[in-house]
């Protein structure tokens, strides 16, 4: 776990998707635990209020944000302990992140991934990701909360060249 970015921006037909990975000291199984049950989840991420099922709606609070904000989260696509898809937010802004899992034997790999709606979201989301997953990791190993901010200024600059490189309409940021 550090503060070093380690995600990647990609770009293909659709757009830029940005894709971060974390290896986890646990056996899949496990690994999914941490990312779907509510009582692991409280733990590095937040809350949910609801029943959890694909094409339905629960309520999340974001408790390592600022106010801890709640957002409507749908579930568009599970398949238990490999990956899952969801929506956060309703209407025009919504973000789309699919987790998903590779069970590598002793350890697990875990994938976030987003399609970002233009480079300049990079400098900002790239660090987000990167700064939840390795509060799970700290949740996991019982040890203290990293600081966002320091995300924030350290990898900033290395989302945002990534995203930027071929982009000349959405850069440099107004």
């Amino acid at each position: 776990m550090g503060i070093q970015a380690s995600g990647r921006v990609v770009r293909d037909q659709r757009g830029l998707e940005l894709i971060v990975e974390r290896r986890v000291p646990l056996h899949a199984a496990e690994t999914w635990e941490w990312l779907t049950a509510p009582a692991k989840l409280r733990k590095w991420a937040g809350s949910r209020r609801g029943k959890v099922a694909v094409d339905g709606t629960f309520d999340f609070t974001m408790t390592a944000e600022e106010g801890s904000p709640t957002t409507v989260v749908t579930l568009e696509a599970c398949e238990p302990g490999e990956r899952y898809t969801i929506a956060f937010g309703e209407g025009t802004d919504v973000w789309r992140l699919t987790i998903s899992l590779a069970d590598l034997g002793t350890t697990t790999a875990v994938y976030l991934k987003q399609r970002l709606a233009n480079a300049r979201d990079a400098g900002s989301i790239g660090p987000g990701w990167e700064w939840y997953l390795d509060r799970m990791l700290a949740a996991i190993a019982g040890t203290g909360m990293p600081d966002f901010d320091e995300y924030l200024t350290v990898q900033r600059p290395y989302y945002e060249r990534l995203a930027m490189d071929g982009d000349p309409v959405s850069w440099p940021p107004s």
